[in-house]
């Protein structure tokens, strides 16, 4: 489910998500988003008026000291950066669409097995396994790449098929096209449009290949899940009691 707020983009609430046996993820506990630091005053009363208890900020270190996440009362703030530097791994400095589309394809395999997006996304379950099942938020600039990958872990830890998890993925798209036409509206051109195009939207391709990245290397994502994040049948147990209504 999708929410509007003043300054916050991509917000939505993964509760409702049913598995085929009918276990259904409870509303206003799981929510993903972009960063927080523009936040409007209400937009914070809001997120603290849910309850939000925990924020993980997946944003790297220049990010995060240009736009500072408001402080949500209540709520603990977590940096846990999958990539120390994301211009360094995305230098969107190409005006060839069909190169910057290969970089954020490239950028797939980094997200699955640089030993820091493993530490980043281990520590994001170690998180949520000691956060008692209360209200949690995790953003990155946009929300759409770091926290897809780290919405998609949750999802297959909780069960979800693979369609399903790309699915929810690929929801960020709604948000995208918006996003293109404000520029359109304030007549951009064509090449431009034809870049963001590449920047703004997510893709099927990348998050499958995500998945494939970590199959070679793992066998499956349940192996994944296990030895690389230390999430075994233990822990999505306790995710499970956790998140399902």
């Amino acid at each position: 489910m999708f929410y509007s707020f003043d300054g916050v983009e991509n917000v939505r609430d993964l509760g409702g998500m049913t598995r085929p046996d009918g276990a259904r993820i409870r509303e206003n506990v799981l929510f993903r988003t972009g960063h927080l630091g523009s936040a409007s005053d209400a937009d914070v009363q809001r997120l603290a008026g849910w309850g939000v208890q925990l924020v993980v900020d997946m944003r790297d270190r220049r990010e995060r000291e240009k736009h500072p996440d408001r402080a949500i009362p209540g709520a603990e703030n977590v940096w846990l950066p999958p990539v120390p530097d994301l211009q360094a791994v995305i230098p969107i400095k190409s005006s060839v669409p069909r190169e910057v589309r290969e970089v954020f394809h490239e950028f797939y395999k980094l997200l699955s097995l640089h030993p820091q997006a493993i530490t980043a996304y281990e520590g994001f379950f170690r998180q949520l396994l000691a956060s008692d099942g209360g209200p949690v938020l995790w953003h990155c600039t946009q929300g759409k790449d770091r926290t897809g990958v780290g919405t998609m872990l949750l999802l297959s830890a909780l069960g979800f098929d693979r369609d399903t998890v790309v699915g929810e993925y690929m929801l960020t798209n709604q948000f995208a096209a918006g996003q293109l036409e404000a520029m359109r509206f304030a007549r951009a051109s064509e090449e431009e449009l034809a870049l963001m195009g590449e920047v703004f939207p997510v893709f099927e391709r990348n998050a499958r290949y995500y998945f494939d990245c970590i199959e070679m290397e793992y066998g499956s994502v349940e192996a994944y899940l296990e030895l690389a994040l230390g999430v075994g049948p233990d822990e999505r147990a306790v995710l499970e009691e956790f998140y399902f209504a």
